[in-house]
């Protein structure tokens, strides 16, 4: 452990050469992705993790499960279907264990496609539809909590970007003289600001990408982030472009 934080520390020797460069990149890629990996991975993060029905992800999952994933799931089915105070002795336990032994038997059918989940034609739509839309058509109506646990922690919102830069056109339509504008008022001309934000993006997105300052799938390959764990593919599942199309070169 002492050796590798004392290369972490040192980093890797850097030349003029552009392979150079990539192995700096996926150095601090790492570091940062050790530093932070904690705060990172939210029981949320473990529970949609390890109960996506996306054949890549159940792969990778059972590849490389660890125990706080399990627990994770015990925290949150006890946070949401767990009564905070039962009356009796021993109560609130025996529908702990209730609960998390249901829930249980079907991630058991769930991972090993059977019982209800032995049907092929519903994990042909899981290579397609989102985690929390596949689950609602195909497990929440025949499981007790899988599905339901399974809605909830997919269909979270996995950033804030949108809301901050419609937060940003807020602060600037009420600025100076138009501090009083009605809240009504405020947010049809922010929704309107944050369009025409939106649309100068793509236009600068679209004409880096005909002069080539986008990163392609190539540069992606050539950083072998795979050596450090990062699935590229696993980036955008559920859309036809892999990648990111914002990174640039």
């Amino acid at each position: 452990m002492e050796e590798l934080d004392d290369l972490m520390d040192r980093g890797p020797e850097v030349g003029t050469d552009l392979m150079d460069q990539y192995e700096l990149f996926a150095h601090w890629y790492k570091r940062h992705w050790l530093h932070y990996r904690k705060q990172l991975l939210s029981d949320y993060v473990r529970v949609a993790y390890c109960m996506s029905p996306n054949p890549k992800v159940k792969a990778h999952w059972a590849a490389s499960r660890e125990p706080e994933d399990r627990l994770a799931c015990e925290r949150l089915l006890v946070k949401l279907f767990v009564p905070g105070y039962i009356e009796g002795e021993d109560s609130w336990e025996k529908k702990k264990c209730e609960v998390v032994n249901q829930w249980l038997d079907e991630m058991e059918d769930f991972h090993n496609k059977q019982g209800y989940f032995k049907s092929k034609s519903i994990w042909f739509a899981a290579e397609e539809l989102p985690g929390y839309i596949w689950h609602a058509r195909y497990s929440k109506p025949f499981t007790k909590y899988l599905g339901a646990l399974a809605c909830i922690v997919m269909s979270k919102v996995t950033g804030c970007g949108d809301a901050e830069r419609n937060w940003k056109e807020n602060k600037a339509v009420r600025s100076g003289q138009r501090v009083r504008l009605s809240a009504d008022k405020a947010q049809k001309q922010a929704t309107i600001s944050a369009a025409h934000s939106l649309e100068k993006s793509l236009k600068r997105a679209a004409n880096a990408k005909r002069s080539g300052k986008l990163m392609t799938d190539e540069d992606f390959e050539s950083l072998r982030l795979g050596e450090f764990g990062v699935c590229i593919d696993c980036f955008n599942m559920h859309t036809n472009s892999p990648l990111p199309p914002h990174y640039h070169r």
